[in-house]
């Protein structure tokens, strides 16, 4: 059971959910985009692959939180704060999780600045567990 999701050449807004799209549906149904921002997950264990990028003409900083199971999570969150000028952030983060009951996932992005040409590429895996 697996599923990606996509967005790109996007403009993320500040304290708001990270849009998405499907790039492979997951046949099963565990892995559900419920809507444009969130991820319904059925329980068990799954491995989370994300990266997000975005543009900035000044200096600024980006950080993009999960949530799931009832709560953000910023220590599997991304922060990167850029230099002067116009530049890039980027962050990739991979973690394993348990969702014991149907929980939500998103992704919130934070900056103070605008950005532009904001990428999402994000791969769940649902992790077989042996008994």
């Amino acid at each position: 059971m697996f599923a990606s999701f996509i967005n790109f050449a996007a403009q993320f807004q500040n304290a708001a959910l990270i849009p998405m799209g499907v790039g492979v549906a997951d046949t099963t149904g565990n892995i559900v985009l419920t809507d444009p921002t969130r991820i319904t997950l059925a329980p068990g264990i799954y491995s989370i692959f994300y990266d997000v990028s975005v543009l900035f003409s000044e200096s600024a900083f980006m950080q993009v939180t999960p949530y799931y199971n009832g709560s953000p999570h910023i220590e599997y969150g991304i922060y990167f704060m850029t230099g002067a000028g116009r530049s890039s952030a980027f962050g990739s983060v991979s973690f394993i999780i348990e969702v014991p009951a149907q929980t939500v996932f998103n992704l919130t992005y934070n900056s103070p600045v605008s950005s532009t040409e904001g990428t999402l590429t994000m791969t769940i895996f649902k992790l077989r567990r042996d008994t």
